[in-house]
């Protein structure tokens, strides 16, 4: 076994490596040990992911879909009380839903308190934050283009040898583990919201937080397809350009590989209905 980043000796590994981060809610797409070497999963863990996760925008993203974290504590997003010119911290209700809202800092809480029963209306501002910054979101995406492929590949005999002598995946590779070489664009846009429910028959109505695919088109480009909250980001895994998978969406229709026969309309009230992709 060899790592698929580095390509060191890798079977005396012990860390699993969690295709998405198990902080927002992937406990299914998961490496098992050497396939990541220790090395390079620790990289990965502090300098991308926790940097990204720590964005305001990816904890937006997480209050949005109620996602809580390792320990079980729900999400929060900062805003502003107008009224009492308080930061604030908004999270979900842990029972009986509903949103739970509180002073940001503990010596602002008997301001707050008396604030709010000084009045019978107020309100709260709660920004939208800006998406990451575009190098940490392009080289994540290159992270979870490389594990996806060998979590489809596992199953088949010389997976690890195919992968890491690929001198075509090289380029992607060292852009994902050290950041070198130019940069590798996205093709960023939204597919459903964040809170988009999807259905089957006789089964309760459920939120997607993460799904991919690859798709290879007639001009023999390589292209893995990400969608994290709705949001779909496309990477060519041969080189850094992204021209090619804009002219398949035109080609197409503008429909998502992840959904080829595309999504139901979104009903009123911010519920709606899909039919779900094939597991990946």
């Amino acid at each position: 076994m060899n790592c698929i980043f580095c390509k060191s000796e890798s079977a005396t590994s012990r860390s699993l490596e969690h295709i998405i981060p198990e902080s927002i809610g992937n406990l299914e797409h998961v490496l098992p040990a050497g396939v990541v070497c220790d090395v390079c999963n620790s990289y990965f863990s502090t300098k991308v992911e926790k940097p990204l996760l720590d964005t305001p925008y990816m904890r937006d993203m997480c209050f949005r879909a109620h996602i809580t974290n390792k320990k079980g504590h729900p999400p929060f997003v900062t805003g502003l009380h107008l009224q009492s010119r308080l930061p604030v911290a908004v999270c979900p209700s842990m029972e009986g839903g509903g949103l739970s809202i509180a002073a940001l800092y503990q010596h602002d809480e008997q301001r707050w308190i008396r604030s709010i029963l000084a009045s019978e209306h107020g309100s709260l501002v709660i920004p939208v934050p800006a998406e990451p910054g575009e190098h940490l979101l392009s080289r994540f995406v290159a992270k979870v283009a490389l594990e996806a492929l060998a979590f489809r590949l596992m199953d088949v005999d010389g997976w690890n040898k195919e992968i890491t002598e690929k001198c075509e995946l090289d380029p992607l590779r060292e852009y994902a583990r050290r950041g070198q070489g130019p940069f590798w664009p996205l093709n960023t846009r939204l597919i459903h919201s964040a809170d988009f429910l999807f259905v089957e028959a006789d089964e309760e109505p459920y939120e997607v937080i993460h799904e991919w695919t690859f798709l290879y088109t007639p001009q023999h480009e390589l292209y893995f397809v990400l969608s994290l909250f709705g949001n779909e980001y496309a990477i060519n895994m041969g080189g850094p350009e992204i021209d090619g998978y804009g002219r398949w969406l035109s080609e197409n229709k503008d429909r998502s590989p992840l959904y080829p026969e595309g999504l139901k309309s979104i009903e009123e009230g911010g519920g709606g209905d899909g039919v779900p992709p094939p597991h990946r």
